[in-house]
């Protein structure tokens, strides 16, 4: 990514590698800890976010989960469990549905219909993620 002179520990909290783009480069993060230029954690972030866990009320970069940390901040390094990879796989976008529109819906007249392909499981988007975990736990 670049000539930059300070980096910082980026912590991958998924089991899968993910990839971030700055400057016009590509880079993979592989799950652990990764150093990265200090300048592209925005990106990473916005790159990356945990689906479903944005506020629609506070949408900037404080409002939401990310699959990645920094190290040394308040950031959430923790990796996944099962579960919360799960449930990130299973939905549509990075705002809290349930938080934005269901709740606002009369619940005698009016509901939620989702068009569109169903989410893939975990399982189906990579076999081998319950090995991954397996590493984790």
């Amino acid at each position: 990514m670049g000539v930059f002179h300070e980096l910082v520990t980026l912590v991958n909290r998924a089991p899968v590698p993910l990839t971030v783009r700055f400057d016009g480069q590509e880079t993979t993060i592989q799950p652990g800890e990764n150093q990265i230029p200090k300048i592209a954690i925005t990106c990473a972030k916005n790159q990356n976010p945990i689906m479903g866990t944005a506020d629609a009320d506070n949408p900037g970069m404080r409002g939401g989960q990310y699959l990645v940390g920094v190290k040394d901040t308040e950031d959430d390094c923790t990796p996944l469990t099962k579960e919360e990879w799960t449930t990130h796989l299973g939905k549509p976008s990075r705002m809290n549905m349930d938080d934005m529109v269901v709740s606002k819906l009369n619940p005698k007249k009016e509901r939620l219909i989702v068009r569109g392909r169903k989410a893939p499981s975990a399982f189906e988007v990579r076999e081998n993620v319950s090995m991954e975990f397996g590493d984790r736990d």
